[in-house]
C-alpha cells in the first residue's frame, strides 16, 4: 500500500497539507502495516515516522499521543528521549518498553531502537558469532561500547581499516582505562591483572608477538576482508581473521553497511548468525544534479564546477562533497573559496575560532590556502594529510565550526560526520579513475543525515543512479573459491587447504620451512621475498657492503634496497606514482640528515612549486602524499623486511648481517625519542610531542608516561607555552 502511495504522503507532510482527518487516517494505517511481517512495507512505515518527527509541529495536537504511541511501536526510542518534550510517553507500557531498550552498562540515558537492542541480546546473551549488515545511521559502534562496558571478556582485539577510525574508537572508549588497558601499539605489553582491549589495523595484529588468548574479535567494516572488492590489504586481513578465529578460537563480531549475503560454508563453519538490516532512525533522500535534461560531463570541468559552487551556496548549510583524490578535494575546495570571495567579499561570514589556521601559518607556510578555506568554514578531509590535521577538521565540522567538507574515500570507510547534505561531485575513486561501484554509491549516499542530528538527509549526485545491485561477501580463507594467494595459504593450516593440486600450494611445498618462515613473519609477497632472498644469496658477496650497515644508510645502499623491493614487492594493482627509486633513495638521506620527515614535504614544495612553477597547493598535497604512502607507510615495511632477509642470507655464510632497527625506529617515530614516539599514536601535532618531551623527567617510563602527562598537565602547558591549537589537541587525545 505504502509503495503506491508512499512519495504523495512525504510531498504532502512536508508541505504541510495533510488535514486532521489525513493525519488520523495514515496513523491507522500507519499502525496496520506496523503489525504485518512484510518488511519493505514497514520499512517504508518507519520512514514516513521520521518525517513525521522531523515536521511535529505541523501535527495536530490532539493527536500527538496517538503519534507517539507509534513512534513507541516502530522503536525509535532514541528519539523518543532526545524528544521527550515533545514526544511525551503518559502510558505505563511505553515507558516499560522504552525503559527495556536502556543500555544496562553504558553510563547516562542511553537508548537503543529496537534492531539494536535485539543485536546487542545476541551480543550479550548467546555464545553465536554474529555479522551484522546495518546502514550507516544504525548505531553499530555504539554496541561495541555496550560491549566493552559489560566487562563480560578479558582481551578483546578491535580491527579498523584506517588508524583515524581506530583513534575515534580509542577517544570513546577511553572511559573504561579503569576495566581496560587500550593497546594501540605492537610494542605495548598487555596487562595481566586487568583486561586488554586491542586496537589495531590487521597489519598490526600479525605482527603482535606472544599475544593473550582473546576471547572476543570486533571486525569493523568487514567488507574488506573480500577477494572481490579489490583491496590491497585484503590478504592481511584474512590472515589476522584466520589468527583470531582458527588459534585463538575466539568468538567474533563482525559488522558493516549494505550486505545482502555472506559466505553459507562461514556460516555453518563458525557457528555464525548473519542479520541484515534496512533499519534506520534516517531517511537519506536522493536527487541528480543534471545540466538541464543532460548530466554533466567531467571533461567541461569548469561548467561543473561553478554548478557544484551555485548548489552549495543554494544549501547553505552542513554538506560533504565527495571527490575521487586527495589533490582534487583540495583543488575544488581551493576553488568554491575563491567563488565565495567573488560573490561578496566583504560580507562573507567568515570562521575565525580555528586555532588551526594560526598552526599553519607558523609551521607549514601562510601560502597554503587551507587556511583560506577554514576561515569561510569550508574543510577538506583526505588521506594524506597529517593525520592531526584530518581529525581536527572533522571535529569543527561536527561543531558547525565548518560547513563544507571535500572529502576522498576516506568518507565511505566510516569517519562520522554530522552532515546533513551529501553531494556525488565524482564517480570514481583516485588516480587511476576506478568507477565506484552499487556498493561504495551506498556507503557515500548512507553519510547523509545522522542519527539525534539530522532526521533527514539528502544525496545530490551529478551521475544517473545506478542500479541497485545485491552484494555477497566472500571470505577468501574459508571459500578458496579461487586458487588463494601464497600470502593466504601459507597462514592456512594443511587441514584447511581444499585444494592442494593448485599451482600455488604446489610451489609453496618447495619453499624450505625455514625460509617459508621467515616470509610468513614479514607478512610482504611471498613470491617477491623469494625472489629478493635469491638474489642476495647469488650476489652476498659483491654486494656485501650495501647490505651490512648500522644506524642510516647512504644512498647507494637506500638506492639498491629500493630497486630490489620496486622489482619484487610492488603489487600489479598499485602504482609508484611519480616516484622512483632515486628519488627515495634522496629524500632518505635528507631526512636522515635533518632528522625529520617533514623534509620530504619540503622537498617536494621546492621541487615541483619553486623550481617547476606548479601550484603550491599541489606541491603541498603530493608532498604529504609522498610522505603519507611511503614514508609512514610502506618504507618501514620494506626496510623491515630486507632488514630480515639480509640477516637470514649473512648468517647462512657467515657474515656479519647489517642491523637496521635504529633507521626503522627512526622513520616510524618520526625521528623522535622512543619514548615520544609513544604520542604518535594520537592525532597530535609533532610540535605538540617535541614540546611536551622536554618537560617529563627521565626516569618516567613508557606505561607511566600518558598518566604523568595527565596528572601533571596545568604545570606542563604552562611550561612548553602550547598555542591553541596545541593545545585543543592535546586535550582532545589526552587529558
Amino acid at each position: 500500500m505504502f509503495a503506491r502511495e508512499y512519495n504523495n504522503i512525504i510531498k504532502q507532510i512536508k508541505n504541510k497539507s495533510f488535514t486532521w482527518y489525513d493525519y488520523f487516517s495514515l496513523a491507522k494505517d500507519l499502525n496496520t502495516i506496523l503489525e504485518t511481517e512484510d518488511s519493505a512495507e514497514k520499512q517504508l512505515a518507519r520512514n514516513i515516522i521520521i518525517y513525521i518527527i522531523d515536521n511535529w509541529l505541523n501535527i495536530p495536537q490532539e493527536l500527538h499521543k496517538l503519534y507517539t504511541d507509534i513512534v513507541t511501536k516502530c522503536g525509535f526510542y532514541p528519539y523518543l528521549e532526545k524528544e521527550q518534550e515533545n514526544l511525551y510517553l503518559d502510558n505505563l507500557r511505553g515507558e516499560i518498553s522504552k525503559e527495556f531498550h536502556k543500555a544496562n552498562y553504558i553510563k547516562g540515558n542511553i537508548y537503543f531502537h529496537s534492531a539494536q537492542q535485539e543485536v546487542c541480546d545476541l551480543l550479550l546473551n548467546t555464545e553465536s558469532n554474529l555479522v551484522i549488515s546495518a546502514p550507516t545511521s544504525f548505531g553499530k559502534s555504539l554496541l561495541i561500547e555496550e560491549l566493552v562496558a559489560s566487562n563480560k571478556y578479558k582481551n578483546i582485539v578491535v580491527i579498523q581499516p584506517t588508524l583515524a577510525l581506530l583513534n575515534e574508537t580509542r577517544n570513546n572508549l577511553r572511559k573504561y582505562e579503569d576495566q581496560y588497558k587500550i593497546i594501540v601499539r605492537v610494542a605495548d605489553e598487555p596487562d595481566e591483572k586487568k583486561g586488554n582491549l586491542f586496537l589495531l589495523t590487521a597489519e598490526r595484529v600479525m605482527e603482535y608477538k606472544n599475544m593473550p588468548h582473546i576471547d572476543m574479535f570486533i571486525l569493523d567494516e568487514f567488507y574488506k576482508i573480500s577477494q572481490k572488492r579489490d583491496d590491497e590489504r585484503y590478504e592481511v586481513l584474512n590472515n589476522a581473521c584466520n589468527k583470531m578465529l582458527n588459534i585463538h578460537k575466539a568468538r567474533f563480531y563482525f559488522l558493516g553497511p549494505n550486505i545482502d549475503k555472506i559466505s553459507q560454508e562461514f556460516i555453518d563453519k563458525y557457528d555464525v548468525i548473519f542479520k541484515k538490516y534496512d533499519y534506520t532512525l534516517v531517511v537519506n533522500e536522493e536527487s541528480e544534479i543534471k545540466n538541464n535534461e543532460n548530466y554533466y560531463t567531467d571533461k567541461n570541468v569548469e561548467i561543473k564546477e561553478l554548478r557544484l559552487f551555485e548548489e552549495l551556496v543554494k544549501l547553505n548549510e552542513q554538506t560533504i562533497i565527495y571527490c575521487s583524490s586527495p589533490q582534487k578535494s583540495t583543488e575544488t575546495a581551493i576553488n568554491f573559496t575563491k567563488y565565495l570571495e567573488s560573490l561578496d567579499s566583504r560580507n562573507l561570514n567568515t570562521e575565525r575560532d580555528i586555532p588551526l589556521i594560526q598552526w599553519i601559518t607558523e609551521n607549514i607556510s601562510y601560502k597554503w590556502e587551507l587556511c583560506s578555506c577554514l576561515r569561510h568554514k569550508i574543510g577538506v578531509h583526505n588521506g594524506v594529510f597529517p593525520k592531526h590535521i584530518n581529525s581536527a577538521i572533522i571535529d569543527y565540522f561536527n561543531e558547525g565550526k565548518l560547513k563544507y567538507l571535500f572529502c576522498t574515500s576516506t568518507i565511505i570507510e566510516g569517519v562520522n560526520t554530522t552532515a546533513k547534505n551529501v553531494i556525488l561531485y565524482n564517480n570514481w575513486r583516485g588516480p587511476r579513475q576506478k568507477k565506484i561501484d552499487y556498493f561504495d554509491y551506498k556507503n557515500i549516499k548512507g553519510r547523509s543525515g545522522r542519527m539525534f542530528k539530522h532526521y533527514i538527509g539528502r544525496f545530490y549526485s551529478f551521475y544517473q543512479k545506478l542500479k541497485e545491485e545485491s552484494v555477497e561477501v566472500d571470505i577468501p580463507f574459508v571459500d578458496q573459491e579461487k586458487p588463494l594467494s601464497k600470502e593466504i595459504l601459507a597462514n592456512t593450516s594443511e587441514e584447511n587447504i581444499k585444494d592442494k593440486s593448485s599451482q600455488e600450494y604446489q610451489e609453496l611445498q618447495l619453499i624450505p620451512e625455514e625460509e617459508l618462515e621467515l616470509f610468513k613473519k614479514n607478512g610482504l609477497s611471498i613470491d617477491g621475498q623469494k625472489n629478493i632472498l635469491d638474489y642476495l644469496k647469488t650476489n652476498i658477496k659483491r654486494d656485501y657492503n650495501l647490505i651490512n650497515w648500522t644506524y642510516y644508510p647512504n644512498y647507494n645502499q637506500s638506492l639498491y634496497i629500493l630497486e630490489l623491493c620496486f622489482r619484487n614487492l610492488i603489487k600489479p594493482t598499485e602504482t609508484g606514482g611519480n616516484i622512483t627509486p632515486k628519488k627515495l633513495a634522496v629524500l632518505i638521506k635528507k631526512c636522515n640528515k635533518v632528522q625529520n620527515l617533514y623534509a620530504v614535504v619540503k622537498n617536494e614544495v621546492k621541487y615541483l612549486n619553486e623550481d617547476n612553477s606548479n601550484d603550491y597547493n599541489y606541491a603541498l598535497t603530493s608532498g604529504f602524499q609522498i610522505q603519507r604512502h611511503w614514508f609512514d607507510y610502506k618504507l618501514p615495511k620494506w626496510f623491515g623486511c630486507f632488514n630480515e632477509l639480509q640477516k637470514y642470507v649473512c648468517n647462512l655464510y657467515g657474515l656479519i648481517p647489517g642491523d637496521y632497527s635504529l633507521f626503522l625506529s627512526m622513520l616510524e617515530s618520526d625521528y623522535m625519542p622512543p619514548r615520544a614516539s609513544l604520542l604518535m599514536e594520537f592525532d597530535l601535532p609533532k610540535t605538540v610531542i617535541r614540546k611536551i618531551d622536554n618537560y617529563i623527567p627521565d626516569n618516567i617510563k613508557d606505561e607511566n608516561f600518558i598518566p604523568y602527562i595527565r596528572q601533571n598537565s596545568q604545570d606542563i602547558i604552562k611550561k612548553t607555552l602550547l598555542s591553541n591549537y596545541e593545545y585543543e589537541r592535546l586535550k582532545k587525545e589526552i587529558l
